[in-house]
This record gives structure tokens, C-alpha cells and sequence, in this order.
């Protein structure tokens, strides 16, 4: 401290003394002097506090037990029921992350049997996708990779890397390439092209008359595969049989939008279904195909 008022005393006299040759001459001049300061260690700037990670392996399934399946790891929590009435079979899988990248897709193009296509992925269940590969429609995004950019009736699932679901209603002509390049900013994770959506902000949604991919009408059941969220990382499936008199005749889009808002799903979307429908569990199909046998499918959503 003595030494810094020193150089304080000493910058103020040459001051005093620049000022008065500048009074005489015109002309300010000033000298350096050097005085020792005694070195002052910087307080260190305090490390941001790391955001709290989201997980939802804590959180409640959806559905209660006893379960006819479960399994956990270190990253995932799944358990699943089967149900049975008449006219009636279905499955729901409740599925809790404890992060988004588990939440992952594979696809082949050529068209495989979904059994076929999990060979040599670590994966503990499966179900059919959007079957993207039969058409050229809409914004694909799979595993954090776009692979098609084009305008679409038909509605987007999007996941992001925070792990939340949402739809967006189709992609009018000459915005998809910044709607692709939007969702890629801002990490979307997978986008699907099906539809449609079913729930939005817990209640069931009302499909546009310029959703034309499926029928929505009321009296129409068929076998399908849907996918919910209850909150960020958690998620429940659908998968109910269809078109087996005697077993299972399918159910409508309405019935399928009311199993989720029963089960608490703040979102809901269709997937892919008919024939294609299908659930697989650590090497087994659970389900019964519409057509006795697995269809070749282009893509699959795995966890």
C-alpha cells in the first residue's frame, strides 16, 4: 500500500510539473517513473454452476403393474402391459431416458424386416417408424442427420435434444430448406413424417381437413403404432393389433387419442401402422402383424 501512494505522489507531481513547462512553452511533457507495486493475485472468475442434467429415470410410469415385460439400465427405464377386451389387443410401453440420444432411429431404404435391421444394434425394444422410404415427402432428420428437405400434407414428429415432442402440421411449398435449416440450428434430434398429431397439451387434437394421408373418420379402426410424451423423456407407446377377427379388429384414430390423454400424455402422434404395426422386445415380436408374418419396413425408432 506505501509503495502504490508513492506512485500516486510521484504521477501527480509530474503532472503539476507538465502543466506549468505547458503554461510556459506550450508544450506538454511527461516522464515515466517507475515505482515498484506490489503484485495483487486476481480473484479468480467462479465457474459457471453446470445445468442440472434432465433425466426422467426417477420419474412414475404411466401405467401401473404388475408388467408382463420390463427392463432398466443406467440409461433407460421400460416397462409394458398387454391389454385385452373384445374386438380389442394392445400394448403400451412406458418408456423413461436419461437422455435424448437414447432415444435413437435406423433405417434401410431397400426395405428389411425390422428384426432383420436391429441385428447388431444394442437395443432393448423397437417399434416401426414413419416407413419414409416408400415416398419423397417432407423434412427427415435421423440421428441428428438431415436427409431430406421437402415440403409435405402430411405432419412432423419432431424430437429434440432436450427430449421433447412436437408436432408441426405440415410444410408448405418453398419453406422446407428453412424449416430444415431451422430445426437443425436448433438440435433437433429425429423428425418423422406421418401424422397425424393426435394430442396437444394434453387433449385430443382436431385433425385439418388437409390431413388426407389416412381416414380420420370415426368408424375407421385399424392396426396401429403411436407414440406419446408425459414430460421430456418420458414417453409412452401404443401398439395395438388389428384386422384379426376374434383377436383384434384395430382401433380408430378418436380411440387412439383418448388412450393417451387416459394415460397423461401432454403429447401424442401417429406413426406408421396397418401392416406394418409392430412391437419387438429384447428379440421377440410381442405383437401379432395384420399379415402373420413382419412386413419390410424402411425405418425403426429404437431405444
Amino acid at each position: 500500500m506505501k509503495r502504490t501512494l508513492l506512485k500516486i505522489a510521484a504521477v501527480a507531481a509530474l503532472l503539476f510539473a507538465g502543466t506549468a513547462v505547458a503554461e510556459e512553452t506550450g508544450i506538454a511533457w511527461f516522464k515515466t517513473v517507475e515505482t515498484e507495486v506490489s503484485a495483487v493475485t486476481p480473484v479468480p472468475t467462479p465457474e459457471p454452476t453446470p445445468e442440472p442434467v434432465r433425466s426422467a429415470l426417477s420419474e412414475e410410469p404411466c401405467i401401473e403393474g404388475p408388467y408382463d415385460w420390463s427392463y432398466a439400465d443406467d440409461t433407460k427405464n421400460i416397462c409394458i402391459r398387454k391389454f385385452s377386451e373384445k374386438d380389442k389387443t394392445w400394448f403400451v410401453a412406458d418408456i423413461r431416458l436419461e437422455d435424448a440420444f437414447a432415444f435413437r432411429a435406423a433405417y434401410n431404404l431397400k426395405g428389411v424386416k425390422l428384426s432383420k435391421m436391429i441385428e447388431g444394434i444394442d437395443a432393448v425394444l423397437a417399434i416401426n417408424g414413419d416407413d419414409f422410404g416408400v415416398h419423397k415427402n417432407g423434412i427427415i432428420i435421423r440421428n441428428g442427420k438431415l436427409l431430406r428437405e421437402k415440403p409435405t400434407n402430411r405432419h412432423l414428429l419432431v424430437l429434440d435434444e432436450e427430449g421433447d415432442l412436437y408436432g408441426i402440421k405440415g410444410v408448405k411449398r418453398n419453406e422446407e430448406e428453412d424449416l430444415a435449416l431451422k430445426l437443425s440450428e436448433t438440435g433437433a434430434w429425429q423428425v418423422f413424417d406421418f401424422g397425424p398429431v393426435l394430442v396437444e397439451n394434453g387433449e385430443c387434437a382436431s385433425f385439418p381437413g388437409s390431413f388426407d394421408l389416412i381416414s380420420t373418420d370415426k368408424s375407421h379402426k385399424e392396426p396401429r403404432t403411436a407414440i406419446g410424451m408425459i414430460s421430456p423423456l418420458h414417453y409412452v407407446l401404443i401398439v395395438v393389433d388389428g384386422r384379426q377377427k376374434g383377436y383384434s379388429m384395430g382401433v380408430s384414430l378418436q380411440e387412439l387419442q383418448q388412450m393417451f390423454v387416459d394415460l397423461g400424455a401432454e403429447f401424442a402422434f401417429n406413426l406408421d401402422g396397418g401392416g406394418s404395426t409392430e412391437l419387438w422386445f429384447q428379440g421377440k415380436v410381442l405383437n401379432r402383424p395384420s399379415s402373420k408374418h413382419e412386413r419390410q419396413i424402411s425405418d425403426i425408432i429404437l431405444f
